[in-house]
């Protein structure tokens, strides 16, 4: 397979109905991102406006589950050295065609991103939190979706902010719920869980992974974008329990700022790339 892989023909096939046909062309997919090639952003991101037509032309809700499952599975085999830069096309691409995005396509692209942010954990889990990787992950999302830029879609960093929590939650503590699904609910066995899971959160670099929002509730440049991640993030009852934050106190200054920010929000520009 070439460099040049964004074709009608193969995005056709990854959102095809029948299994054979799309099992063929992941795989297809799978062997060319797992080689270690180096490309330049601009080859990962048009083989990223080729998945995302490709989630487009996915019509129903049991195939676009399935295609969103399969294009986040992209994050657990592309080699180390080109994951920022798959990561950071992922987002220059969702970040561009998000305003094209109709009514009706919206769930399966706020899905998308759902599934994408969780295989990001699960691939950083998987490393071991590899301190490399978790500050390239950072960084994209600082430089993209979480820069407080007017020119990125609220809704996308806003989506962010819905779902970070739940999606780290969900990959760090996946064996400790599944292996104690069917246990009855005892105290003793709740303090085995309990204290088990404070030893993850222990090993897992939470509060780094929890800055960013900490820095854009200071920095971005609405203010609905900062009380929503101070309301959502900051104040999320479970990093308290799991002592990464402390309770955020109110802020009740509103300054003129503020106020022309928020009469502003409305008109924001197309996102069209970084300069």
């Amino acid at each position: 397979m070439s460099n040049n892989i964004q074709t009608s023909s193969f995005v056709k096939k990854l959102a095809a109905n029948d299994r054979p046909t799309r099992t063929k062309a992941l795989e297809a997919l799978q062997k060319f991102l797992s080689h270690p090639r180096k490309l330049p952003l601009l080859e990962y991101e048009k083989l990223w406006k080729g998945l995302y037509y490709s989630m487009w032309f996915s019509d129903r809700p049991r195939p676009q589950q399935r295609l969103a499952r399969d294009l986040s599975s992209l994050f657990d085999i592309i080699p180390k050295q080109n994951w920022k830069l798959f990561n950071e096309s992922w987002w220059v691409i969702i970040c561009k065609e998000w305003p094209h995005i109709d009514h009706w396509r919206l769930d399966k692209f706020l899905m998308l991103v759902r599934f994408n942010l969780n295989a990001m954990f699960a691939r950083l889990e998987k490393e071991e939190w590899d301190d490399e990787m978790v500050e390239q992950f950072l960084q994209v999302l600082k430089k993209i979706p979480l820069s407080g830029d007017k020119k990125i879609p609220n809704g996308i960093p806003f989506h962010i902010i819905d779902i970070y929590v739940d999606e780290l939650e969900k990959v760090v503590f996946k064996d400790v719920e599944e292996k104690d699904e069917d246990e009855e609910d005892e105290d003793d066995e709740q303090d085995d869980i309990n204290k088990r899971k404070q030893d993850i959160i222990d090993s897992t670099p939470v509060g780094e992974l929890i800055s960013v929002f900490d820095e854009l509730s200071k920095e971005a440049a609405y203010k609905t974008l900062r009380e929503k991640i101070r309301d959502e993030v900051l104040k999320d009852d479970r990093l308290k329990q799991w002592g990464v934050v402390e309770v955020v106190e109110e802020e009740n200054d509103e300054s003129e700022e503020d106020t022309e920010d928020d009469q502003n929000e409305d008109s924001e520009d197309e996102w069209n790339g970084f300069d």
